[in-house]
């Protein structure tokens, strides 16, 4: 008879092959042009759209993390999470929408085609280029984490965080490069079904197998972790995360692009509509499984082969770096094997449905913006292609390279790469409500720069910030106070050069879409 790490482990990698199934599959549909094979010409319906901002602004931040964090500060995670996953969802509709239209209209790819075409500025375009795909590898790195995490546990512990975490990645890296990005959007399609599904029958299996329903669990909540009841996070904190997972994240090249790609603006209405209710209804399961882990954690579970011991949380953080794999553990031992299984592999859908849409878009972002650009100006559409499947491979192994050097909670390092994108925040602003001029290019790069350094030596994830002197705040603290420099900034240099934009045209072209 099969041991149950043998099930789970089977059914995770059977998953997996599944997957590059697809990417075979898309690979059959490619059209061999660029925009195909980053944007799906431009073809996605509303249905397909919402499935994949869903699953793409999700990832091992919220299968495990979100687990994690509300096992150590309880339901200021679920209060903060309502905030900012509804603010991405409208700020989603309402930017990305005109974001869309102004692409299509001018055949933009990549968020710098945008910026640089609006801005008159080639300059800009290399800086956009360079940061987005520099603050991504954050998040491409947290996605490597969680596989691994998820497979090595999986595996009851027989393949090593490394090797799990380097096979998921190749997994990745292959239905990408055989499919490009409509792989990425059937796979989230099938993703963020299954991740769904999987989180409530966690939530609820785990909650009435071991608590009797969820009324006990919060009364053994209120006994033995009360504080995980009330409100832990600081107002400034809470609105710095609001602020920062919400259009940092959706201002990141792999969110960016999704709304280029849409089929109209009805579908990103549909897509933006339908991720509002998913991600903030995401979560009520997670908070039942953090808090149940918190509970036992302190009290510790006996019932024959299903154990765990008081400060299980602990060990986990020796082995993995962070208090991430509460989640996979939880389901690992909780839970029947073939459950566990179907389980753990949304967990990794969770992580793989993010992973692929960064890596495509930073490959694109790359190719387009860099090399097309200022080396290669004459590359065919075929030489593009294979360079951006070259880049993919080189980010993905980058992305792992980094996981596995243990760089902490998820939640830190999301939050590093939404600071980032959210310096992207002003000059967005600007193109998409260009009626009244207020920035030029020179106000742009100045402000961008400036927000970026300031966000760096500030955050205390560095430590640049002590060698300096400076006081240190969370990524998303420092990335808040960086965009407000860099919105200062910008108005100021702009208010002095006043360079031409292309502010009425773009501003005509607007009016004319939303008028029909």
């Amino acid at each position: 008879m099969a041991e149950a790490w043998q099930v789970t482990t089977t059914i995770i990698i059977i998953y997996s092959l599944v997957m590059v199934g697809l990417g075979y599959v898309a690979w059959r549909r490619f059209r061999r042009t660029i925009e195909d094979y980053y944007l799906v010409s431009r073809t996605v319906g509303g249905l397909i759209l919402f499935l994949t901002l869903a699953a793409t602004y999700h990832s091992a931040f919220a299968f495990l993390t979100s687990v994690a964090v509300f096992s150590s500060s309880g339901v200021s995670f679920w209060i903060g999470s309502m905030l900012w996953t509804i603010l991405a969802a409208v700020g989603g509709y309402v930017l990305g929408k005109r974001m869309y239209i102004l692409a299509k209209r001018y055949g933009h790819i990549t968020p710098a085609d945008l910026l640089a075409h609006f801005f008159k500025s080639e300059a800009l375009r290399f800086l956009t280029g360079i940061l987005q795909a520099l603050f991504i590898i954050g998040y491409i790195v947290v996605q490597s984490i969680g596989l691994g995490i998820v497979l090595s546990i999986g595996s009851g512990g027989k393949i090593p965080y490394e090797e799990a975490s380097l096979l998921f990645m190749a997994v990745t890296i292959i239905y990408l490069i055989v499919g490009g990005n409509r792989a990425a959007f059937w796979t989230d399609a099938i993703q963020g079904v299954w991740m769904y599904i999987g989180i409530w029958a966690a939530g609820f299996y785990i909650a009435y197998k071991y608590f009797g329903g969820v009324a006990p669990l919060f009364e053994q909540v209120r006994q033995h972790a009360p504080k995980l009841l009330t409100m832990n996070w600081s107002w400034d904190l809470t609105t710095s995360f609001v602020i920062a997972f919400s259009f940092g994240i959706i201002l990141l090249p792999h969110l960016w692009l999704r709304y280029y790609s849409a089929l109209d603006t009805r579908a990103i209405k549909i897509g933006s509509a339908g991720m509002a209710i998913y991600v903030s209804s995401f979560y009520l399961p997670a908070m039942l499984i953090g808090l149940g882990a918190a509970v036992l954690n302190v009290t510790g579970l006996n019932l024959g082969d299903v154990q765990l011991q008081p400060g299980f949380i602990k060990e986990l953080v020796g082995t993995y770096g962070s208090r991430d794999a509460v989640m996979a553990h939880m389901i690992f031992v909780l839970t029947p094997a073939v459950f566990a299984g179907f389980l753990l592999a949304g967990a990794a859908s969770a992580a793989m449905s993010t992973l692929d849409s960064m890596l495509a878009a930073t490959s694109m972002v790359l190719t387009r913006d860099i090399y097309q650009r200022f080396l290669r100006r004459n590359a065919t559409e075929q030489e593009l292609i294979t360079v951006g499947r070259a880049l993919v491979l080189i980010w993905g192994f980058l992305g792992w390279y980094f996981a596995v050097k243990k760089p902490g909670l998820i939640f830190d390092i999301v939050a590093i790469a939404a600071a980032g994108g959210l310096q992207f925040l002003v000059p967005v602003l600007q193109v998409v409500f260009p009626k009244r001029r207020l920035l030029d290019a020179n106000g742009v790069l100045a402000g961008l720069i400036v927000g970026v350094l300031v966000t760096i030596l500030f955050t205390n994830r560095f430590g640049i910030h002590e060698a300096l002197g400076l006081p240190g705040y969370h990524p998303a603290e420092a990335g808040v106070i960086g965009l407000i420099v860099n919105a200062i900034v910008a108005l100021i240099v702009s208010s002095a050069t006043k360079r031409e934009t292309l502010a009425q045209e773009y501003s005509e072209t607007l009016e004319q879409a939303e008028s029909k």
